[in-house]
């Protein structure tokens, strides 16, 4: 990456998976109290409460046209997070967000086959590599029911967030991050309000599990996917995705230090072939990136 406004765009994403992370294993330690979709759910209300009385200060709120397009966002932003968090609940937190960072590879075999952005052979094997890490930190030789069931949101999770990544990029060409957040948020909030009405939520949920759903949804949402947003208007989505590849480690040393879930050193080192293929196959694989053209 050359160039001060791809160095910034880089940082931001970096900044980005670290909140990710840390939020992420926050989020595992609630789960005994509060089922993943209610987090979820949490999640996009509090990120709405969070935007949209900011816009309105800011006097940028305004209902941008083409709204289906958000709608579209919304609906993704509700599926990634439920089936992200599904994988951190039945895997653990390192290996249920390690698997979601297949999503990366995802972007380049798009880049390639949808876009025909010239990409290396190298990705190939690079692609093998991840897949193989993500074996090794699932333990996919022993594998139970529920594991199974784990591995596939975190499959599904990670499609999910390739489309994030490439739609992202997309809207970041005509709308600002702020209008892009908030208005994917408020039909991600709609959508949870039809299949979860509020009185369904749990009614014996302690204080403390409170505090950490404030948090998340204020540092694991709002705050994240604005500055995510603003990444992805600066340098392209395969570098996002590189620095993105950051997360799962973060994820695994904060559940570690929060939640005291301890890796096995092959899980460990799983964790490490996915961050390496991953970031190596789209910063080698690419044979040249360009970043999205900027908004007025």
């Amino acid at each position: 990456m050359i160039g001060s406004r791809a160095t910034r765009g880089a940082l931001l994403a970096l900044l980005t998976a670290t909140l990710w992370g840390v939020t992420g294993a926050m989020a595992g330690g609630v789960f005994d109290v509060v089922p993943p979709v209610y987090v979820s759910q949490i999640r996009a209300v509090v990120t709405v409460v969070v935007l949209v009385p900011y816009a309105l200060a800011r006097g940028t709120f305004k209902v941008p046209p083409q709204l289906w397009k958000f709608m579209l966002l919304g609906v993704n932003l509700a599926l990634v997070n439920v089936t992200f968090y599904w994988a951190l609940d039945l895997l653990g937190v390192g290996p249920g967000a390690t698997i979601q960072f297949l999503a990366p590879i995802m972007v380049l075999i798009w880049m390639r086959v949808v876009r025909g952005h010239p990409v290396s052979p190298f990705v190939w094997v690079a692609a093998v590599g991840a897949v193989t890490g993500v074996g090794m930190v699932t333990k996919a030789w022993a594998l139970e029911a529920s594991d199974v069931l784990g591995v596939a949101a975190g499959l599904v999770s990670a499609v999910l967030f390739a489309t994030y990544l490439i739609y992202g990029e997309y809207l970041g060409k005509s709308y600002k991050p702020l209008q892009i957040a908030m208005w994917g948020f408020i039909f991600a909030s709609l959508l949870w309000i039809i299949v979860l009405p509020p009185w369904t939520f749990p009614s014996d949920v302690p204080v403390a599990a409170w505090r950490d759903l404030l948090i998340i949804g204020v540092f694991g949402t709002a705050l994240p996917f604005i500055i995510g947003f603003q990444a992805l208007r600066m340098v392209a989505s395969g570098i996002v995705g590189v620095v993105a590849t950051a997360e799962p480690a973060i994820a695994a040393v904060s559940a570690a230090v929060i939640l005291g879930q301890q890796l096995e050193p092959v899980q460990w080192l799983g964790v490490v072939v996915v961050v390496v293929a991953v970031a190596t196959a789209q910063r080698i694989g690419l044979a040249e990136v360009h970043s999205p053209a900027p908004i007025a």
